[in-house]
């Protein structure tokens, strides 16, 4: 049994082993369970973060939300389409300070109520941020093409010292590698459908990549690592990875451009 005591001080001296320094901005995707117990839990993880950034760094996570989503559990298929009327009607859509984020973990929940924490306004692919500029690079925020260039996750490649930082997680957790597909001559796509507004706020579809599922974003990053410009460290007990937001960005559209023309279309 390890006697070792996780805690805000030792997740930030890790931290800045690893490479982050003040005034940093950081996109963070990261594991509670991969850390490892720690006194105070995903609290600790933020405060250790927002220190080791220092009070100019900028510190972002995925709030993206299922609340305006027809739920997964109900197929229209089996529905009338008063039913169905019914389900839309009760869906109650998007709200920055209520809905909670859907499948970003307890890092990213707990971070979506943090002091001082922004939130962008897509119904389905909001961005949480907290900073001196933060507000720089939370609008806009268009509802088609969710992740691309009229977005946060497209705005922040013009921050300088932006940084993405993934603690416990793979590649296929990446936001950024959405972008850099939307930006990317040859992209998969999709219909993204949800509601736009409370009530009888009307349902819409807007263009949008499609979802990886872990067949190119492993490859994208495993390609983007042999590079050299991936630092690789612990924190605490996750294995972890930190590099620049705006390189992996221009890298991927890149390799994703280039694995069209050597396939004549990705999957």
């Amino acid at each position: 049994m390890s006697d070792q005591i996780i805690t805000a001080a030792s997740l930030q001296n890790d931290l800045t082993d690893l490479g982050v320094s003040g005034g940093d901005g950081l996109f963070v995707h990261a594991s509670m369970h991969a850390i490892g117990p720690t006194v105070v839990g995903a609290r600790a993880v933020i405060q250790a973060i927002i220190s080791a950034i220092s009070t100019d760094g900028l510190l972002a996570m995925p709030g993206f939300s299922k609340d305006a989503y027809f739920p997964s559990h109900l197929e229209q298929t089996d529905l009338s389409e008063q039913s169905i009327a019914q389900v839309e009607y009760a869906v109650p859509g998007f709200d920055t300070a209520t809905s909670p984020t859907s499948g970003m973990g307890v890092i990213a929940e707990t971070f979506r109520t943090w002091p001082g924490t922004i939130r962008s306004h897509h119904p389905t692919s909001s961005i949480c941020l907290n900073g001196p500029d933060a507000a720089d690079f939370s609008t806009p925020h268009s509802q088609e093409w969710a992740t691309g260039p009229k977005t946060p996750l497209g705005q922040l490649c013009k921050r300088e010292q932006m940084k993405i930082l993934l603690i416990g997680v793979g590649w296929n957790r990446c936001s950024a590698l959405h972008t850099a597909e939307t930006l990317a001559q040859h992209k998969r796509t999709k219909t993204r459908r949800f509601k736009s507004g409370p009530g009888n706020a009307p349902w819409i579809g807007t263009p949008d990549v499609a979802d990886d599922m872990d067949r190119l974003f492993p490859l994208v990053g495993a390609a983007f690592e042999k590079t050299g410009v991936v630092t690789k460290g612990n924190i605490a007990g996750a294995p972890s990875k930190l590099f620049g937001y705006n390189a992996l960005v221009d890298f991927a559209t890149d390799w994703i451009n280039q694995a069209n023309r050597d396939s004549g279309e990705i999957q």
